[in-house]
Order: structure tokens, then C-alpha cells, then sequence
């Protein structure tokens, strides 16, 4: 084959500084030997001429890329289309240009869907798919397939990926384990009936979608219920001009160790960062995140149970228009051993912070401005403890103590709100708080 060489230290620069998709993205060993060899699909005849579909030609040239142990594969500015998914081998990292290198996956008329890229492996237990891969550079403007799908995937870095146009989403993590997404920009939201820019989820046995175009049909990844695990998503902004239900969401089965981090939301008819109400998380992180102008912010409401270790720090909610705020801007229920943090929750939401069977529950730093009806909404089964905030300008309760609940406050600052305190459970002030 036609080919340049790089030295390995050249090709991790061309990843990233550090944390590289042949790296590894949680301190894994490259397979790959000093010398990582690099492919222009331009020399192997793949135009990104937006005419040509090049999805099978683009298939098999990863397949050698795999056997020959992985590389750089190079996508030139261009439109690429992919009428089948190529699907990515260990130790191999596609790379474009930017926004001028653009993947499309076309589809036969009602056949919408399959992803527009995967891995081998998609269709094994586990983590048993392709490993140590990545795609950086390239932009996703694909309304009859779904994007790109780590599937069954461990150590896989996705990076600078410009999201438009899409069926579903441009970004769908299916039961793998340490993918990154760093550097993430979302114009849209899906097409279809499913259509969180972002997605994070689990193949289970009753799941129809998540699955590869072979060209003439879907083939599903393993619905094992494999969970997805410490993922990252950093770097990002998610403005979609359709308004999505939501921004990011935790779909379906468990998910274990995920961060979402710097970035900002906005435009989500629903709720900005969204788990199903049936979701098990565990050590779940929201830092740094603006979520401004959706109807809701932050969801992960409804279980009773079976959650622990939530951490929600330097996170604004902001809803300025009253038409758009819906709900509540913070809901949080089922955890335990929750920290949050430096949060401020503004606009007239039903209630800025609500909580339902919350244990060893940890608020500081807190502003809840502006609901409709209560600022903390402790409503049943939760045991916290509030310091250091703010509840004001609301029309009903500063802070709501409802059955089943315990809550000790202190340092807690009441402005313009109907009562301060409403107690239909336990409540202990142990610092002074202030009205104004």
C-alpha cells in the first residue's frame, strides 16, 4: 500500500498531548510498534467528491489498516459518503480537516438509521470490540443515519467532531468503556423520535436501534446490557437551532463513573443533561456546565434506590423566558452520597431544586432564584444538609421539608419569598440564617 511513516511520539502529537487514542485514554499500552504508518484515503481512490458512496471502499481499507496493526488514516476536505458503516480496528485513529472534511451516512428510503461509524467488535460481549481508537477533526451533517457509535469499545477518543445535521445522535456511546469526548460542538439535534445530540447507553435485550448498515440492512450490537464506564464528555457546546428534548442523556441500563464537564447547553425543549427515570448511575459528575434556556436543566430524577455518588459543582441553570421554564431547574433523586456545590439555579421554574429520597445528601454555596414555587424542595425521604445559601424571589417556600425528609440548615439567606420554611418532616438550623 501507499504509505507515509511517522515516528510513534509524532503520531500521539497528532492525537493528542497525553491522552491519545492508541495511548489510551485511562493510561492503556499502545499495541502499536515505534512506527505508526499513516493512509491519505485519496491514494486508495475515496473521493469526498459528496457524489461517490465510498462507505464500503472506506470499510475494507480500515480492515487492512487493522491487519497491518492500525495507523492514521487521513480524510482530505470533502463530503464522504458512507452508504454502509465502516466500522474501525484496533490502534487506528481517523483524522480530518475540520469542519471542511464532512461525513454523511445516505440510506435506502425507510431505512433510516445504523450508525455512521462503529468498531469491529460492535456484535461481542463485554469490552471485547476494537480498542485504542479514535476519530478527530471532522464534522457530522447526516440526517438519515445515525453518528459515530463506540460499541462494546474500550480507550476510544473522539475529538473536535462538529455535529449538524443527524437522525438520532451525532455521538451515541453503547456499552463500552473509557471513551473521551473532547471537544464536541452540536448545531442540531436528531431527526428522529430519539434526538439528544449526545447520547450515553446500553445495548439490552428489548433494544431495536443501536446497530451498524451493512449496506442492506441493520445488524445490532450484543444486548449483553454490557454498562457504559467511566466515560468523559468535555469541552463542548450543545446549541441546537430544532430544540431536542435533551441535550445529553443517560439512556438505558447502568453507567458507571461519568463526567460531564465544561461546557454549555442550551435550546433543549425538555432538560439540558437527562437520565431515564429508571437509570442506575453510579459516580455521576456535572462540573463547569451552563445550562441556559432550556425548559429544565438538570433531571435524574424518579428511583427510589440503587444510586450513588453524585457531584454537581460550578454549575449555572439559567431559564430567563418565563414560557420556556418548565419543571424543576435541579431534580435529583435515588443517590447516595451527593455533593453539590458552587450552583446557581435562575428563572421561574415550578421549583429551583428538588430532591426525593436523597441519603447523606451535601449542598454549600447555593443560589435558587426566581421559582414560581420553592426555592429547596426537600419533598420526601431525603436527609441533607444546606449551608451557605441563598432562596429568594420565589412565590411560595424558601425551603420545603416534606415527609420523610431531615434536612440541617444554616447560613441561609431568605429574600422576597412567600415563607421561609415549611416543615412537614424533620428540620435542625444549627448556623443563624438571615431575611431580608
Amino acid at each position: 500500500m501507499d504509505r507515509s511513516q511517522l515516528r510513534r511520539r509524532e503520531f500521539l502529537g497528532m492525537i493528542s498531548a497525553g491522552c491519545g487514542a492508541v495511548s489510551g485514554c485511562a493510561g492503556g499500552q499502545s499495541t502499536a510498534s515505534d512506527d505508526v504508518a499513516t493512509w491519505n484515503v485519496a491514494s486508495h481512490g475515496i473521493e469526498g467528491d459528496g457524489d461517490s458512496d465510498v462507505g464500503e471502499a472506506v470499510h475494507e481499507l480500515l480492515d487492512d489498516i487493522h491487519n497491518e496493526g492500525g495507523g492514521v488514516v487521513y480524510f482530505p476536505p470533502g463530503r464522504y459518503l458512507f452508504d454502509r458503516t465502516p466500522l474501525v480496528g484496533d490502534n487506528t485513529v481517523l483524522t480530518g480537516a475540520g469542519r471542511s472534511t464532512i461525513f454523511e451516512g445516505p440510506r435506502p428510503d425507510g431505512d433510516t438509521g445504523g450508525a455512521l461509524l462503529s468498531n469491529k467488535g460492535y456484535d461481542t460481549t463485554g469490552y471485547d470490540g476494537a480498542s485504542n481508537w479514535g476519530v478527530r477533526n471532522v464534522r457530522i451533517d447526516s440526517p438519515d443515519s445515525n453518528g459515530i457509535m463506540p460499541a462494546h469499545a474500550e480507550n476510544v477518543r473522539l475529538e473536535s467532531i462538529y455535529g449538524d445535521a443527524i437522525h438520532y445522535h451525532h455521538i451515541d456511546i453503547v456499552s463500552s468503556k473509557n471513551v473521551t469526548v473532547d471537544g464536541y460542538w452540536a448545531s442540531r439535534g436528531g431527526e428522529g423520535d430519539s434526538d439528544a445530540p449526545l447520547q450515553i447507553d446500553a445495548q439490552q435485550s428489548d433494544i431495536s436501534s443501536n446497530g451498524i448498515w451493512n449496506g442492506t440492512d441493520t445488524a445490532l450490537a450484543m444486548d449483553d446490557g454490557t454498562p457504559t464506564r467511566r466515560c468523559r464528555l468535555t469541552n463542548f457546546e450543545i446549541n441546537p437551532e430544532n430544540g431536542p428534548q435533551h441535550g445529553v442523556q443517560l439512556h438505558r441500563g447502568r453507567h458507571e463513573s461519568i463526567t460531564i464537564s465544561d461546557g454549555q447547553i442550551s435550546g433543549c425543549r425538555y432538560t439540558a443533561i437527562r437520565s431515564d427515570p429508571d437509570e442506575l448511575v453510579t459516580d455521576l459528575t456535572i462540573d463547569g456546565v451552563s445550562c441556559i434556556g432550556n425548559a429544565r436543566g438538570i433531571t435524574l430524577g424518579h428511583v427510589e434506590d440503587g444510586r450513588r455518588g453524585l457531584t454537581i459543582t460550578e454549575v449555572t441553570i439559567r431559564t430567563d423566558d418565563s414560557d420556556v421554564a418548565q419543571g424543576s431547574g435541579l431534580y435529583a433523586a435515588g443517590f447516595d452520597e451527593s455533593r453539590i456545590s458552587n450552583v446557581v439555579v435562575s428563572g421561574e421554574f415550578t421549583n429551583s431544586i428538588i430532591f426525593d429520597n436523597m441519603t447523606d445528601l451535601m449542598l454549600s454555596n447555593i443560589t435558587a432564584t426566581g421559582a414560581a414555587d420553592q426555592a429547596f424542595r426537600f419533598r420526601e425521604n431525603a436527609e441533607a444538609t444546606l449551608t451557605t445559601a441563598r432562596a429568594a424571589d420565589c412565590g411560595g417556600t424558601g425551603i420545603y421539608v416534606g415527609p420523610g425528609s431531615s434536612v440541617a440548615y444554616g447560613g441561609v439567606t431568605f429574600e422576597d419569598v412567600g415563607s421561609e420554611i415549611v416543615v412537614d418532616g424533620e428540620i435542625r438550623e444549627w448556623t443563624s440564617s438571615t431575611s431580608s
